[in-house]
């Protein structure tokens, strides 16, 4: 069953189109890959997606629901989460704290979440997601402390608290080292085989052509072929793309 479907998507900017009638879907389980190169169209893609941007043309579902110029909030509460090639974390809170946020929440205003007493049982679910991403021991620690990679960890961590059937994962090795690249790697591997399904932007070959099942590629707002690892690597045109030959 498809998990996510985009279908014939299209986003201008005046006169740029930034998506050409982008058309993609992610099944069930699987971890797929979005790749092209520097301005492509992939961020606006998850852009549209989300719920950030609306579409001038096409249609977005999720669990075979339509999604398309609905709000962030009701696409997420929907069951999508996304990362950021950028950590969003709050600095000043504690990686607890910010995984505590992360939680399912309506009607709530953001002072609710932070000062209210949180019960025991997700006291408890944040605390063994924040284990399982490796940072049990940073747990009390301000998320600003953190390296990039571990707030990277930290946004895993938070993903696992919203509980989403999809994750969209933008860049999640990009500025990391290459222990915690690996762990990284592991974690969204592990968090696979529980049933979570992956759609993701990476810019590191290696990374992306070892962990996911599927891959898109995307240049100018068109995509280009779909395929699994090996046939996109011996492509033509996704070789043209990225090396100009």
């Amino acid at each position: 069953m498809e998990a996510l479907r985009v279908e014939g998507l299209t986003k201008r900017f005046g006169g740029l189109v930034a998506l050409d009638r982008v058309t993609l879907h992610v099944n069930e389980g699987e971890v797929v890959g979005l790749i092209g190169p520097n301005g492509s169209g992939k961020t606006t893609l998850f852009n549209c997606v989300l719920g950030f941007y609306t579409p001038d043309e096409g249609r977005v579902y999720l669990k075979g629901e339509e999604i398309t110029g609905k709000s962030m909030e009701s696409i997420c509460e929907s069951g999508l989460y996304r990362t950021f090639q950028l950590p969003r974390a709050f600095p000043e809170l504690t990686v607890l704290q910010n995984v505590l946020i992360s939680q399912s929440h309506r009607r709530e205003s953001l002072i609710d979440i932070l000062f209210r007493k949180s019960s025991r049982d997700l006291v408890r679910r944040a605390t063994e997601f924040i284990k399982f991403v490796g940072l049990d021991g940073l747990i009390e620690e301000p998320a600003g402390n953190l390296s990039g990679g571990q707030q990277k960890l930290l946004e895993l961590a938070s993903a696992l608290m919203k509980d989403p059937d999809v994750i969209l994962l933008d860049e999640p090795t990009g500025g990391v080292n290459p222990t915690l690249i690996n762990e990284i790697k592991k974690l969204i591997g592990e968090m696979n085989e529980s049933g979570r399904t992956f759609l993701l932007i990476e810019h590191n070959m290696e990374v992306v052509m070892d962990i996911a099942e599927r891959l898109y590629v995307l240049d100018h707002g068109i995509l280009l072929t779909e395929g699994n690892p090996e046939e996109v690597r011996n492509n033509d045109e996704v070789l043209e793309a990225y090396f100009g030959r």
